[in-house]
């Protein structure tokens, strides 16, 4: 009979096994450390990974932005900072799509400045550039994938837009509140809102119906003045559009 011998396995050095617990705790610890400080500190890469409560800042600073680089030759008006869509921020995630909105009233005909104005003024990080076109158009990035958009909404008006893209929503922005009744030679009805920016600028806003046309305000010291547009160096300005008059009144500045 034959007797095979298998020789017993040597007995593992403890020393070397605490050596190994301890190298993959300290790893562990490092990458929990790092996951906290990136928390905290870290710049995310991707839109998804950030909220529209943190894309807020960034979109009235474009806007900021935007009515210092168009200068004293517009008349500025701005809206509020609202909800445009509903979306998916993965197939099992929904989220939110925001947008604020800054009108620019420029004598008819001077869209194409404007536009060239806003491409020049704009920090340069924003890579903003005016796209050839009957009209042209206006694009720029703010940063934290904020995308603003210029377009000539009607001769004399160009409508810059600054959207959040798809995201989740964090805390619920609040709405811009409503105010007393503002300049009114038009007698438009509907609500009154009050919209600021941070640098100052304040337009007062209203639309409705108007029991009065555009053709009645004054076109002595008007920028613009057509039977839909209206905007003069005080700050006043108004738009009719399908039956509703949108009037507004901005006064402070951004320079």
């Amino acid at each position: 009979m034959t007797v095979t011998y298998v020789p017993a396995n040597p007995p593992r050095d403890p020393r070397k096994r605490r050596a190994l617990l301890a190298v993959a705790l300290v790893w562990g610890l490092l990458l929990t450390a790092g996951g906290v400080w990136y928390s905290f500190h870290g710049r995310p890469t991707a839109r998804e990974q950030t909220t529209i409560a943190e894309a807020g800042p960034v979109v009235d600073r474009a806007l900021e932005n935007a009515v210092r680089a168009a200068g004293p030759a517009a008349v500025p008006a701005v809206f509020g900072f609202d909800k445009v869509s509903d979306c998916d921020v993965t197939p099992v995630r929904g989220g939110v799509a925001y947008e604020r909105v800054l009108w620019l009233f420029t004598p008819a005909g001077g869209e194409g400045d404007l536009l060239d104005r806003l491409a020049q003024g704009l920090p340069e990080r924003y890579n903003a550039q005016v796209h050839a076109g009957t009209p042209p158009t206006f694009t720029a990035d703010a940063g934290f994938f904020v995308a603003v958009r210029g377009a000539v909404a009607v001769p004399g008006l160009v409508a810059i837009r600054a959207g959040t893209g798809c995201r989740s929503l964090g805390r619920q922005p609040a709405a811009d509140p409503t105010t007393a009744p503002g300049p009114d030679p038009l007698g438009v009805s509907g609500e009154w809102r009050v919209h600021t920016l941070p640098c100052g600028l304040r337009t007062v806003a209203v639309a409705g119906p108007a029991r009065r046309p555009l053709r009645s305000l004054p076109r002595d010291g008007a920028v613009v003045a057509t039977a839909d547009l209206y905007a003069n160096r005080t700050g006043l300005a108004a738009r009719a559009d399908a039956g509703t008059v949108t009037l507004t009144t901005t006064t402070g500045t951004c320079r």
